[in-house]
C-alpha cells in the first residue's frame, strides 16, 4: 500500500503511482523519520553515480558531510513544507524525490512555486517512466497547495536530464551556482506552468 502524506490512496490514486512491470511491484512511498539512514544511502549513491568523474573524492566527501548528513536530512524530513518520497521496486529503494514550497525553496521564487530540489534514481532503475511518475506527483502536490508553477535546477552538463525535463514541459528560464565541495558549477533553472 502506498502512503502519500499519511493518506491511504484510493484505488484510482494508487494505480496512478503504483505499477506492476513484468511481476515487479513498483510504488511511491512517503519517507518517514525512521527512513533517514536509507535516504542518506540512496542520496549519496545516486549523487555519486550521477557526477563521478566530475568531482574529486574530497569534494564528494565535503558535499555529503554538509548536505546528506543524517541530522540535516532528518530536519528536512520533519519540515512541514518539504515532501520526500522513495520510489520502490520490489521493496528496494530505486530512487527518491524531494519537493519544497514557500520558504523551504532553495531560492526565493515566490508563493506560486513548488521546487523539485532532488529527483534521483539508481542507475539500474532509470528509464521506464519512473521519473515521469515523480514529475506527476510533483504536479499533484503543487495543485494540492495551490501552486501554479514548478521549478528545478539541473546541471548544465547533464543533457539527458535536460532533455527529460523538456519532454515533461519544462523550459530553461535562467541559471544559478551549484557548489560541490570546492567546485562551483552552473545549474540551469527550468520551470513549468501547471
Amino acid at each position: 500500500m502506498c502512503l502519500i502524506r499519511n493518506k491511504i490512496l484510493s484505488g484510482f490514486e494508487k494505480n496512478k503511482y503504483n505499477k506492476k512491470r513484468e511481476n515487479m511491484k513498483e510504488e511511491i512511498e512517503e519517507i518517514k523519520k525512521n527512513n533517514v539512514s536509507e535516504l542518506r544511502k540512496i542520496a549519496e549513491k545516486t549523487f555519486y553515480d550521477t557526477f563521478k568523474g566530475s568531482y574529486t573524492d574530497e569534494n564528494f566527501k565535503k558535499f555529503f558531510k554538509e548536505n546528506y548528513n543524517e541530522t540535516k536530512l532528518l530536519s528536512e524530513i520533519e519540515h512541514h513544507q518539504s515532501f520526500h518520497y522513495f520510489y520502490k521496486v520490489d521493496d528496494e529503494i530505486a530512487g527518491y524525490l524531494k519537493l519544497n514550497i514557500n520558504e523551504t525553496q532553495t531560492e526565493p521564487k515566490g508563493d506560486q512555486y513548488l521546487e523539485i530540489q532532488r529527483i534521483y534514481f539508481d542507475k539500474d532503475y532509470q528509464g521506464g517512466g519512473r521519473g515521469s511518475q515523480f514529475i506527476q506527483l510533483a504536479i499533484d502536490k503543487a495543485r494540492e497547495y495551490n501552486k501554479s508553477k514548478i521549478w528545478l535546477g539541473v546541471w548544465e552538463n547533464n543533457p539527458s536530464a535536460i532533455d527529460f525535463y523538456k519532454k515533461q514541459g519544462f523550459e530553461i528560464t535562467g541559471h544559478h551556482d551549484f557548489i560541490n565541495g570546492n567546485v562551483i558549477d552552473m545549474d540551469l533553472i527550468m520551470e513549468k506552468e501547471i
